[in-house]
């Protein structure tokens, strides 16, 4: 019982909190803290899936419908892009033959 009322005195302190200045500086710092580093996190799951991962883990995970592997392509690569950027060597010129 003691507990109960507790927690309850607890909870009309904190709710009280929101009807005060100090209350709603604090939830606004909350608020844009809290954006900020779900943003942050949301930026670094990006880059794991799309720069970290390895080639297996994604074949794995995406590649087992078209639907799942052109999500990711396109969250990854961007909308018409090609999955892979080819790199091509220079072409080196035939030596010439032994004489």
């Amino acid at each position: 019982m003691r507990r109960a009322i507790l927690i309850a005195g607890v909870a009309a302190t904190l709710a009280a909190c929101g009807f005060t200045e100090a209350g709603t500086r604090a939830r606004d710092l909350v608020k844009s803290e809290g954006a900020r580093a779900y943003d942050e996190g949301l930026a670094n799951a990006e880059f794991f899936l799309c720069r970290a991962a390895s080639v297996g883990s994604v074949q794995r995970r995406y590649g087992r419908t078209p639907e799942t592997a052109e999500a990711w392509r396109v969250l990854c690569v961007g909308d018409g892009a090609a999955a892979v950027e080819v790199i091509r060597a220079p072409e080196v010129p035939p030596a010439d033959p032994a004489p």
